[in-house]
């Protein structure tokens, strides 16, 4: 399982790059993207569906830790076309009341099931072999209908984790998408009468999302509640350099062949080495 789930993962992330550096406009990205993980999410099942689990601990990972990855594309594609298709064009004040009720619904979603959402982001293992497996027992006083899923490939619990990692990052799009819009409006004339210091970024672009990458996930930025998607824009101004856009650069880290983080390996030891030299 592990080997065709991962080159089936690696190829999805691949085609996702591709759809994301030839599409003209978010929308037209979101609807691309979802098509395709729709087409790959219906290999996996037709692998699924003929596989037998060597255990229960490889069945616990895939509901749980395999499936969710690929779902989570589906889902938060799904969620950006939505938006995208029916936020208002007319004026700011639409928009920004768009944007928060979306965001209230998010916030709603992760109350209704923040057992579930606090229990994988704990690293909790307790449960998984009652939640995270086919035919699996409900959580008390959360009731979920089974009636309707595929019990070969389906697991409520794995949905919710999925839709979990979507909506985060989908409250980290929209959240930038607010402040885009207040900045764009206050910081455009102040700017003009604001000299820039020549700044120019020299390294490889991929370096410097690494590190931004790296500062998110240790939640160095106002203590982790600030998006990664203004973060990237930040440090693009500041050091007049265009990055990508932050999932996709993380999609791209997932998929290299020789480790994560070779700009930060590099880094740590350029760094080392300055020392040691200054202190011989």
């Amino acid at each position: 399982m592990e080997q065709f789930t991962a080159k089936l993962f690696a190829q999805m992330n691949s085609e996702l790059l591709e759809i994301a550096a030839n599409a003209e406009n978010k929308l037209q990205q979101a609807e691309r993207s979802f098509r395709s993980v729709e087409k790959t999410i219906a290999k996996l099942k037709e692998f699924i569906s003929g596989y037998t689990f060597r255990d229960v601990e490889e069945e616990i990972r895939f509901f749980k830790e395999v499936k969710p990855e690929f779902q989570k594309e589906l889902i938060y594609n799904e969620e950006i076309l939505f938006i995208e298709s029916n936020c208002p064009v007319g004026s700011n004040k639409a928009r920004k009341l768009f944007i928060e009720r979306t965001l209230s619904g998010i916030q709603a979603y992760f109350e209704k099931h923040s057992f579930i959402y606090n229990y994988c982001r704990s690293g909790d293992n307790t449960y998984d072999a009652t939640y995270f497996v086919r035919n699996p027992k409900p959580i008390p006083l959360m009731p979920d209908s089974y009636s309707d899923i595929d019990p070969v490939f389906s697991n409520p619990h794995s949905y919710k984790v999925a839709k979990l990692k979507a909506l985060e990052e989908l409250r980290d799009y929209l959240r930038n998408r607010n402040i885009s819009e207040a900045e764009d409006k206050g910081e455009q004339v102040a700017s003009t009468n604001v000299p820039k210091r020549k700044r120019i970024f020299t390294g490889p672009k991929a370096a410097i999302e690494e590190i931004i990458h790296g500062v998110v996930a240790k939640g160095w930025v106002n203590y982790g509640d600030y998006p990664a998607q203004q973060l990237f824009q930040d440090f693009a101004m500041f050091l007049n350099v265009k990055l990508s856009d932050p999932a996709r650069s993380l999609i791209g880290m997932a998929i290299r062949k020789k480790g994560y983080t070779p700009h930060i390996d590099g880094m740590k030891d350029a760094l080392v080495s300055k020392i040691e030299e200054k202190h011989q």
